[in-house]
Order: C-alpha cells, then sequence, then structure tokens
C-alpha cells in the first residue's frame, strides 16, 4: 500500500494553484535487518528533465618564488597570457624592500586549466619555484537547468536537493555549520532549520526532538551547511537567478529564463583538498573529480516504521506510530539532516534523563530497556537516493573529462 504527502514550496501570485511537491510512501524493498519492515518516502520528480553539469567556480593555488618581485609584474605575464588580469595576492610583503614578496596566491574565477598550467610554467620559468605549485582552495558546483524552463521546476528541485542533501554528520557537532538558510527572520546570521536553545539545554533537546519549530528553507533562500571559510568544507543550495553580483557597488547580471538554474556548491578549504588527495597542481592530472560525490554529494532517502494499531502492545504501537508520524513531519518540514538533528536529540535526551530512568526502574524492580542498535550506523534508517546519486556521477565525470582534455592538451601540446 502507498500513500501520498504533499508539500508547498512556492504560491506564485501569477498562478493559480501553489507550487507543490508530492512524495510517495511505499514497503521498502531492502534485504538487510536493519530495514526490515520499514517504509521509504521518494518525491515525484523527473530528474531526468533537467540538464546537469559540473564546474569548477574557482580555485586557490599558491606557489613560493625563487626570488623576490612586486605582485604586478606577474600580473602583467599573466594579462599577456589570458587577456585579463588576475590579480595576484602577496603573502609576504615586504615593505623595505618595495613590497615585494616570494609567496603569492593566484584565485582564477571558472578556470581553464590548460591555460592555468602555461601560467605556472610562466611564472616558473621566469623566477623559479621553491616547490611545485600547491592547491589551498577550490570551488566545485553542479547546476541543473530544467529542460523546460520554469519556476516550477527550479522551486521542485531546489526542494528536493535540500530535503535529501545529507554530506556528513560531523556539520551537526558545531553551531556555526548548523543548517540554516538565507535570508531569514534575522537577516544577517540567517534561520537554523531547526530551532536551538543553547540557555536551557532541556528546551534545547525538546526543540530539536519535535517538529513545532522547524523552518523549512524557503525556495528563494540559499541554503548552508558548513562555517563560511571552515577549513574543510562548507556547501550551499541556491535558486540562482544573478550572476557577477558585486555586493559593494551592487552591480549584478539578471540571468535570462534558459540562463536560471537550481546551484549545488561544496567549497574545499586546505583541509578538504587534502581529505581528497588534492595537494599539488599537477595532481589535477590525474584528479577524479567523481571521488567527490562520496565525501560532499551525498543524498539520501528517509524511511519510516510501519506499526499497526490495535491487537495486542496496542499502546506501544499507537505511542511508536505517533513518533514514527513527527519524524516524517520533520523530514517533510526540513530533510533528512534534520531527522539526524532529532536523532542525536534523542541520544541527548536520554544522558539527561539517565538518572530518573534508572530510579523510575530500580523502584519498580525492572531493568533499563537496552539501547537500540539497530540504524545506529553512519546513515541509521537513511537509503541511498540511487537515481540523484547516479546523475551526480555523471555530472561529476563530466568535469572530469572537461578538466583532463585541458591539461591534456596542455601536456601533450608543448
Amino acid at each position: 500500500m502507498t500513500h501520498h504527502h504533499k508539500i508547498t514550496l512556492l504560491r506564485n501570485r501569477d498562478v493559480d494553484d501553489p507550487v507543490e511537491l508530492t512524495y510517495v510512501e511505499s514497503p521498502l524493498r531492502k534485504a538487510q535487518a536493519r530495514f526490515s519492515g520499514r517504509r521509504v518516502l521518494t518525491p515525484q520528480i523527473d530528474l531526468g528533465a533537467y540538464r546537469w553539469a559540473s564546474l569548477i567556480d574557482w580555485i586557490d593555488v599558491e606557489f613560493e618564488l625563487s626570488r623576490r618581485t612586486q605582485h604586478w609584474k606577474i600580473n602583467e605575464r599573466i594579462e599577456r597570457l589570458t587577456g585579463r588580469k588576475e590579480y595576484p595576492e602577496a603573502l609576504d610583503p615586504d615593505t623595505e624592500a618595495g613590497n615585494t614578496a616570494t609567496r603569492y596566491k593566484l584565485r582564477v574565477q571558472e578556470p581553464d586549466m590548460g591555460l592555468l598550467h602555461r601560467i605556472i610554467d610562466d611564472i616558473k620559468g621566469e623566477y623559479g619555484l621553491v616547490a611545485p605549485a600547491v592547491v589551498k582552495q577550490l570551488e566545485v558546483s553542479i547546476d541543473s537547468y530544467p529542460e523546460t524552463p520554469s519556476e516550477e521546476a527550479r522551486a521542485r528541485l531546489h526542494g528536493v536537493l535540500v530535503r535529501h542533501f545529507f554530506p556528513t554528520k560531523k556539520v551537526l557537532t558545531d553551531n556555526l555549520r548548523w543548517p540554516r538558510f538565507t535570508p531569514g527572520v534575522r537577516k544577517r546570521k540567517g534561520d537554523y532549520i531547526v530551532a536551538r536553545n543553547l540557555e536551557d539545554p532541556r528546551q534545547d533537546v525538546v526543540d530539536r526532538m519535535t517538529p513545532a519549530t522547524d523552518r523549512p528553507p524557503p525556495y528563494e533562500s540559499t541554503f548552508y551547511v558548513g562555517e563560511k571559510d571552515d577549513p574543510h568544507v562548507m556547501w550551499r543550495i541556491q535558486n540562482k537567478t544573478i550572476d557577477k553580483q558585486n555586493k559593494a557597488t551592487g552591480a549584478r547580471l539578471d540571468l535570462t529564463d534558459e540562463e536560471k538554474r537550481v546551484r549545488i556548491e561544496v567549497t574545499l578549504g586546505p583541509e578538504g583538498c587534502r581529505e581528497v588527495g588534492l595537494l599539488r597542481f599537477d595532481d589535477l592530472t590525474s584528479f577524479r573529480f567523481t571521488k567527490l560525490q562520496k565525501h560532499f554529494f551525498q543524498f539520501m532517502l528517509p524511511t519510516f516504521g510501519a506499526y499497526v494499531a490495535g491487537g495486542a502492545g496496542a499502546h506501544s504501537s499507537a505511542v511508536k506510530h505517533w513518533i514514527e508520524d513527527m519524524r516524517r513531519q520533520r523530514f517533510l518540514n526540513v530533510g533528512v539532516l534534520g531527522l539526524q538533528i532529532r536523532e542525536d536529540a534523542r541520544e541527548d535526551f536520554r544522558s539527561l534523563e539517565m538518572t530518573n530512568f534508572l530510579s523510575w526502574h530500580k523502584a519498580r524492580g525492572s531493568r533499563l530497556p537496552r539501547k537500540q542498535r539497530r540504524g545506529a550506523g553512519p546513515y541509521g534508517t537513511l537509503v541511498a537516493y540511487e537515481e540523484l546519486a547516479r546523475t551526480i556521477e555523471r555530472a561529476l565525470a563530466g568535469l572530469q573529462r572537461r578538466v583532463q582534455r585541458e591539461l591534456g592538451r596542455q601536456t601533450y601540446g608543448r
């Protein structure tokens, strides 16, 4: 038996009906014991109705010269090769030596890796390098364009991505990494998708366990996971309708309907680059961008227990059914990360109330029930969103082919 659940994503004054996302709840066909008797929620969306592409938004490359020079001289060499300024940043400027430096960082937007390879070779030929150039930061995006451009199509995909994105549990250990969105009610910092109350630990647990104070990310918002400038990683999911925005000057480029898309961005800091084995710039020649999926582009489906009302143990079944209803509402509000927040809060509640639990069972001569280990692994009772995983893999494979083609052209064209 299947059930349907609907979420309202967008209400447009120019459209009579709101944009909704429908979920089908059906029995889960998995052999593992932890999934026995469970049901899975699957979004009703045709991922094939979108065109997917992956690109490098920008890359930071650092290098140390064998002799000092001024940044403008490096920029002149870059401009002769590329026809545009790249503004290398001096990391160890010496004012007493004419603001010369040996260590530089070069950020290149939407780089052609073959051309960047030529730039590094040119600088090396003129100044020499103490060591090979290294990759310090990298931002990779996956863009999705509706084949038939429409705001409704983008709204549905945005709703799916923010609800099924599950990068890692580590992002839930620090409030600065907590899933949030902007613009929010508190304009500057945005809103957490699940409320926190750090002044009252017990109320904090209640807020994290119940869906009453959830804040579903609006379609127009940018969804964030991770801390800005984190040395490891930060993610963004957004409906991209403008480009080349300069907040200081107010300049921006409004995209056409065909150019508008839903974007997933992952920004790797120095630790994130090391985690995936991207250290030297030359590593890009053989780097497999598809391995980023396992580390940074995971999407999961939620599962729920099925409990029959009435019969033996009717009270227990009713309680379990009520709990699963709360879990289901939590997911529909704020997705699989919200479910994990609830699971973590349940563990905190157990710790806070352990003394009371022990006293209650001691007074009745009973034992504290064993801790439930079922579904306690890294993904709990979640299952892979396989269709979306295949789509992401194809997009990253396309980026991998492009980068290797650019670097291969440079390598073999010498």
